[in-house]
């Protein structure tokens, strides 16, 4: 039996879900991951996106560092994927929205490899075979040769889908978010993150896949928004505890080989010096891995912050 989403469901589903987590009322739980090592991420700065106004989410930096790409939160198409180019590290002058990728459903999470291939999250089909993730070539704001991903990444099981798409900078890593939906639900119960590797025009999950990210699903949380360095020897991801209120963390992992298994996250803790309840999620790191991007609620907002590693 497959599971099947109404469309005012669908704009609240995929990236947005865990606005939805503040009401949710859910039994504590521990998190298992250490959070004893000392993150190398600090001073956080608000980014400026000039002439543009809204809610930004889920940033990525291109891996020529030249755009910042990023999704509303919600607007008269759902939700919608646009572009800015770089001013400076905390400065990017908006562009519009990114052609040929938009519909009527959500389309987000935007991610792109060093050769202009460009992935995102979309629900516009959602219906023909449970296919979230797509693929195209961006070229000056517009992306062409549009396609769906295959390979056993895509999920067959009921009640789950991949709500989140991240791909490393030689294009032959994928990382997804995977989620689980009860009937009726309009924000998932499970989730952890998966990566396929390319072969030929398709993305398969190796055999080795559970020990490589050991380290990083748990049982207790969600694990999602896998980011991995330009090198693949970072994985940097977002996590929430289903508690009441819910609890966010960014954490990334390191590994001495891009064959070897992640090891124990290290929590980065600026962004909730302030606030431990705080919204931050969707880290996206620069190519020389010295800046980390995220977005976070202030003040009834969703904007992008950035911070610095020596």
């Amino acid at each position: 039996m497959k599971i099947k989403f109404q469309n005012e469901n669908l704009i609240k589903l995929l990236g947005l879900i865990f606005l939805l987590l503040f009401s949710i009322s859910c039994k504590d739980e521990t998190i298992t991951n250490p959070d004893n090592l000392d993150s190398e991420f600090t001073n956080e700065r608000k980014v400026t996106i000039i002439g543009y106004t809204s809610d930004a989410m889920e940033p990525f930096i291109s891996k020529d560092e030249r755009y910042l790409f990023f999704n509303n939160l919600k607007g008269p198409n759902s939700k919608d994927i646009y572009y800015a180019e770089k001013v400076n590290d905390t400065t990017f002058e908006f562009k519009g929205e990114v052609q040929g990728v938009n519909t009527a459903y959500v389309d987000g999470n935007p991610t792109m490899d060093a050769d202009n291939n460009f992935y995102f999250i979309s629900t516009r089909d959602l219906d023909s075979g449970n296919k979230t993730i797509f693929s195209g070539i961006f070229n000056n704001g517009t992306v062409t040769n549009l396609h769906k991903i295959n390979g056993t990444i895509n999920i067959l099981t009921p009640y789950w889908i991949n709500m989140g798409v991240e791909i490393s900078k030689d294009g032959n890593m994928l990382f997804t978010s995977n989620a689980k939906f009860n009937i009726g639900d309009n924000f998932p119960n499970e989730g952890n993150i998966r990566f396929a590797l390319k072969t030929n025009d398709e993305f398969n999950i190796p055999n080795n896949e559970a020990d490589i990210l050991a380290n990083i699903n748990t049982d207790n949380a969600i694990e999602y928004a896998g980011e991995i360095s330009a090198d693949r020897s970072e994985l940097f991801y977002s996590q929430v505890t289903l508690s009441n209120p819910p609890v966010f963390k960014l954490f990334y992992a390191k590994r001495t080989q891009v064959s070897s298994s992640f090891g124990n996250p290290i929590s980065i803790t600026e962004p909730f010096k302030d606030d431990v309840n705080a919204f931050v999620e969707a880290p996206s790191l620069s190519n020389d891995g010295k800046r980390l991007y995220y977005h976070k609620l202030e003040n009834g907002i969703f904007s992008i912050f950035m911070l610095s590693r020596d």
